[in-house]
């Protein structure tokens, strides 16, 4: 009975270690929102073009950067080894991020395989602009 009990808790443990290598390699996705310093977000919500030459300093600095979508949702930008492509250069602008989504502990993260700045809107037609 002993044998049989190790046996299965080795299964068991082995099945976990499979499950948790399949959810470390999901799919990519595609984000899209501003590069934010979470500093200055969380504390006082500043974004924005008004607020990019400082978000630049800070994480230049070494804050922590952040992409805030639309929606709301917040990632921590994760620079992992080769595997990270950085949106940091676009701090303050708003961008596409291609990359994979991690979560642990209730903090979301984004390992970035490409990153590109997106274009400002253009006025509509008629505005004067």
């Amino acid at each position: 009975m002993k044998y049989f009990v190790g046996a299965a808790l080795l299964a068991a443990i082995a099945g976990f270690g499979m499950l948790a290598q399949a959810e470390d390699k999901k799919e990519e996705v595609e984000i899209q929102g501003e590069v934010v310093d979470l500093a200055c977000w969380l504390e006082e919500g500043k974004m924005g073009a008004e607020h990019a030459k400082c978000a630049a300093s800070c994480v230049k600095g070494g804050t922590p950067a952040g992409i805030v979508t639309d929606g709301g949702q917040v990632y921590l930008v994760v620079v992992h080894g080769k595997e990270g492509k950085s949106p940091l250069e676009h701090v303050g602008a708003r961008v596409t991020v291609k990359g994979r989504v991690v979560e642990r502990g209730g903090m979301n993260g984004i390992i970035a395989s490409s990153t590109k700045k997106m274009e400002a809107p253009k006025p509509p037609e008629g505005s004067g602009k």
